[in-house]
């Protein structure tokens, strides 16, 4: 395949042999004088059992739900002490606080579309599109886009996201579709769940991606670069396109400044490439004439 490979596939099955590691025991040899006897938490001899001191050990009583309020914030708020989420909308109560939504409200949420939130985002290493590039280890511009929903969502919140079976990091395909790419309409049919004739030959090809995407092993972006005339496209296009292909796991943002596509496009449809849960970039090849642009699916398939 004519590939012009920009990433060593070290990190990615490293990542994968690290899925079956379990934490080794400490110290086997440790006698059950050092230990105390299988199931006996006495490790002081006094007759007392330790495991149950009544006391809840690194709790902040001034925040006891941990969600960074105080007592007198949550209560000036309204909202629970005791629950970091008092809404059960996904978002934590400071959060909301910070991004200006209501704690109190399930509808006042910071995304429409329950998509991740990461407070802690300034922490990471910050891209920009002035160094864009689709070099390997290079960071993914920090950039916000309008999602099929409405909403502006950073793509920065997705980072680190580990909420799923493995409790690892995240990675994350980039889809650069065109609305006018039929291709890319049986992409978006299969990675949604759709079995036909036309989406077979992929879940054949890549048998784990749809099941690694709808556990969020792995998040699969769509970035609408194109209309379809070829045109920058509009928040009219994310919404024709989720109505098309409804799965709510999967964001489509609205690339209409076209920066990803001038940026990370190969003029191929459609494209895919890899990013790394801090946002660097994993896997970028150039699909040229006699190459398959579909080939870091096979990654995914293989390492994720």
């Amino acid at each position: 395949m004519n590939f012009q490979r920009l990433v060593s596939l070290t990190p990615l099955a490293a990542l994968a042999l690290c899925f079956a590691c379990e934490n080794p025991d400490p110290d086997p040899l440790a006698s059950d004088a050092e230990t105390g006897a299988e199931g006996d938490s006495d490790s002081d001899g006094d007759g007392d059992d330790e495991s149950d001191t009544g006391t809840d050990e690194g709790v902040d009583p001034d925040d006891p739900d941990g969600d960074g309020l105080t007592n007198a914030e949550e209560d000036e708020l309204g909202t629970d002490p005791n629950k970091a989420d008092s809404d059960d909308d996904t978002y934590w109560d400071s959060w909301e606080v910070t991004e200006g939504t209501d704690p109190l409200d399930y509808e006042s949420r910071i995304y429409v579309g329950f998509w991740p939130y990461n407070p802690n985002k300034d922490e990471l290493e910050q891209g920009t599109w002035a160094t864009a590039s689709h070099a390997l280890g290079s960071q993914f511009p920090r950039a916000s886009f309008l999602d099929q929903h409405g909403d502006t969502v950073e793509i920065y919140d997705f980072a680190n996201f580990t909420d799923n079976p493995t409790n690892s990091p995240t990675f994350f395909v980039m889809d650069v579709a065109a609305q006018w790419c039929g291709p890319c309409h049986n992409a978006a049919d299969w990675i949604s769940g759709v079995d036909s004739p036309s989406t077979a030959s992929l879940q054949e090809a890549y048998p784990t991606v749809r099941e690694k995407v709808q556990e969020g092993r792995v998040f699969w972006v769509t970035y609408m670069v194109q209309d379809a005339q070829g045109d920058a496209p509009t928040l009219a296009d994310a919404e024709t396109w989720a109505s098309m292909h409804p799965d709510d796991k999967i964001p489509i943002f609205v690339d209409d400044t076209q920066q990803v596509l001038d940026r990370y496009g190969s003029g191929q449809f459609p494209f895919f490439f890899l990013v790394d849960p801090v946002m660097a970039i994993e896997f970028w090849a150039y699909a040229g004439a006699n190459a398959d642009p579909f080939f870091p699916l096979s990654l995914v398939d293989e390492y994720l």
